[in-house]
């Protein structure tokens, strides 16, 4: 699913900015592009062609010479046309044009007017009296067609200023090229005033305010490097986004000029093409603050990596996310301003684990923090949200507990029983899964929400060794059968890497191992020397044939979604040998099922598809001795590119197992390493 969502509502704004041909610092842009050329609006779906804007008068800086008109001039500029200065015995006009002046006979002799010039001063240039209106002085025989005379230029001074590539021409109609995505910034730093102060807008707010209402007024307060410290290590991250949506801040008159210098093409000087504007970002009512919009753009650009575990172009979670907030006002729903929160609580999780990792620049703890502070006003929303009627039946509400969820998961996989208590609570309020999907005005949107709950009690169950409620057998024939005609697509195996008719059997495997292991005593200290029941031992072997037996009835499966079954196929297996059947660890049968799991999970994480397959991992790494045991830890890094801080406690937990299976210590196992460490965390 494509990151950003179809049909956003992107009105095409299109303002041409004057960047001027030459390299040459001219005393104020003001008087070359006032105000309102960059506040004047335009309709959406075409652009304008705006000419470029006539030079202030200058008569408020200098006293224009006064000239007679031709045809009192000599006989060549009457010729030609143009305005003759008189001066005997050759006029201003053909010296410069190196042309020979010739008088009428009986015309008086004139003393010549000494021109009238302005301090050089820093700039360099010489000036002349202004010809407007007239055709611009030739250098050469041929007569001259352009609009305005443009200031001789002498050595230039070093005032620091970068040259620039393009030369303004005279058409008023010009062809406009293919608008790169960091036009914007490049626009409006096109006009910053020379003397190295930093830009502000133009006057004239209100007008400025309802053609960009997603962009607000910036402060010079802060870096670049703030807006783009979390792609600086990683530029491909840009590679799949539609747009450069990250307002850049604006640094001094040196660097942006740099910038300006590095982005545009140089092109001919009898072809200047004008910088043009991308649209204003469609994302920017809803997500206001610079910070916001640094991590919202982060969880587009990401969200395939660590929550799809089929690579494609396709990301059902994040497309339903954000229709969810772009489809009500900002403020207006309580659920929809929960699920935001929850996004940007996501985003910033992620963004503190690459910082932990050294990927990108900032600190992991702040991230972390700023993380926390999200998820904790997206659960106090939600519970807002859950006390009416409305929203308590709306899937906003559900889709904010389901994203707080995933917060919990990448921030270690703590604190997550309540968000998903509260979603399956949720579920039921709406009549439960069969209900829920067969009156829902969405039902491909309630489906995806509902299907990520039940994976996510799923692996809760798992640890937390009880019966799943959402994929019983009683209840769980939503699973697989269409409730209406609109239920026609499910994403369980692009999203979790399982085929969705072997989820089922899984739920089977987790509710019988929790029904197992809650008949035995809680006081036990080892479990090992405790022989199972003849009925359940003889129940966990038909569950052990009939997993090996199972194939997915659709024939050959996506190579991600295959390996996906076989590595929880084994991993089950490994459940029953261990928990029910009580194999020991370097159990022959064990270290085979072992030993596929940690071969397929290494390919996948080497082929960045290692999402959700931290458990397998978990289970397998446990029964690991000797050398097998690098093997292990290489998985685990190869699945650090797709994941959060619930590989550290997937890690942890194992090497715990390791210690006490070296020292010879009871309760040597995954669940017992988490229930004595209270690390009963949700991973995937």
């Amino acid at each position: 699913m494509d990151q950003t969502p179809g049909g956003l509502p992107i009105d095409s704004l299109s303002q041409i900015s004057g960047v001027m041909a030459d390299s040459l610092p001219f005393p104020s842009p003001s008087q070359y592009i006032p105000p309102s050329y960059f506040t004047q609006p335009h309709g959406p779906g075409h652009m304008h062609i705006v000419a470029p804007p006539a030079r202030q008068d200058p008569t408020t800086q200098r006293k224009r010479p006064k000239y007679t008109r031709s045809k009192t001039g000599c006989l060549t500029c009457r010729a030609k046309k143009i305005k003759c200065d008189e001066s005997k015995p050759n006029c201003l006009r053909c010296t410069h044009g190196q042309r020979e002046c010739t008088w009428p006979e009986g015309v008086p002799a004139r003393k010549k007017p000494a021109p009238k010039r302005e301090p050089i001063g820093e700039t360099g240039l010489e000036t002349r009296p202004s010809t407007a209106g007239s055709s611009g002085v030739s250098e050469s025989s041929t007569p001259s067609t352009r609009g305005v005379t443009p200031p001789l230029k002498r050595e230039p001074a070093d005032v620091g200023l970068p040259v620039l590539v393009s030369r303004r021409h005279s058409e008023p109609s010009i062809q406009l090229p293919t608008m790169p995505h960091d036009m914007t910034a490049m626009r409006r730093q096109s006009v910053a005033i020379p003397s190295g102060s930093t830009h502000v807008y133009p006057a004239n707010p209100a007008s400025h305010t309802q053609i960009l209402p997603a962009i607000p007024e910036v402060s010079t307060s802060y870096s670049a490097s703030q807006y783009h410290n979390t792609y600086h290590n990683n530029p491909q991250q840009y590679a799949h986004s539609s747009a450069s949506l990250v307002l850049p801040r604006l640094g001094s008159q040196q660097s942006h000029l740099h910038s300006m210098r590095s982005v545009v093409p140089p092109q001919s000087a009898t072809h200047w093409s004008p910088p043009l504007l991308t649209e204003p970002d469609p994302l920017g009512p809803y997500f206001t603050s610079p910070q916001e919009r640094n991590l919202i753009h982060h969880y587009l650009q990401n969200a395939m990596s660590f929550i799809m575990a089929v690579p494609s172009n396709k990301n059902p979670v994040a497309k339903a996310n954000i229709d969810l907030i772009l489809g009500r006002t900002r403020g207006a729903d309580t659920g929809v301003e929960a699920l935001r929160m929850a996004i940007l609580g996501t985003a910033a999780v992620h963004q503190s684990f690459l910082c932990s990792r050294g990927l990108v620049q900032g600190g992991a703890d702040d991230a972390m923090q700023l993380a926390l502070m999200y998820r904790a006003k997206s659960n106090r929303l939600l519970s807002l949200a859950c006390r009416s009627a409305e929203g308590a039946t709306g899937d906003a509400a559900l889709g904010a507990a389901v994203a707080i969820c995933l917060v919990d998961i990448f921030s270690s996989g703590r604190d997550w029983f309540e968000p998903l208590d509260r979603a399956k609570k949720l579920v039921h309020s709406r009549g439960g899964p069969a209900v829920l999907l067969a009156r829902s005005p969405r039902v491909p949107l309630s489906r995806l929400l509902l299907e990520i709950v039940a994976i996510y009690e799923l692996f809760g169950c798992l640890v937390m060794a009880e019966v799943p409620t959402l994929l019983a057998p009683n209840v769980c024939n939503w699973w697989l059968e269409r409730t209406s005609s609109a239920d026609t697509q499910s994403h369980v195996e692009e999203g979790f890497g399982l085929s969705r008719e072997f989820v089922p059997e899984l739920a089977r495997v987790v509710a019988f191992v929790a029904r197992a292991v809650n008949m035995h005593s809680l006081g036990e200290e080892s479990k090992d020397d405790v022989l199972p029941d003849a009925d359940i031992a003889n129940e966990a072997r038909a569950l052990y044939r009939s997993l090996g037996d199972w194939s997915p009835p659709r024939g050959v499966a996506p190579p991600r979604v295959g390996a996906g079954d076989r590595i929880y196929q084994n991993a089950a297996q490994i459940l029953l040998l261990r928990e029910i059947l009580r194999a020991p660890p370097d159990d022959e049968v064990v270290q085979q099922h072992a030993d596929m799991i940690l071969t397929l999970c290494l390919s996948c994480g080497q082929s960045n598809m290692s999402v959700d397959l931290n458990w397998p991992v978990i289970i397998a790494g446990s029964q690991m001795f000797g050398s097998d045991r690098a093997r292990v830890l290489a998985v685990f890094e190869s699945f650090r590119k797709q994941c959060c801080y619930e590989i550290e406690t997937a890690e942890y937990a194992v090497m715990q197992v390791w210690k006490r299976l070296d020292d010879k210590l009871p309760r040597a196992d995954w669940r017992s390493v988490m229930e004595d460490n209270d690390l009963k965390h949700l991973i995937l």
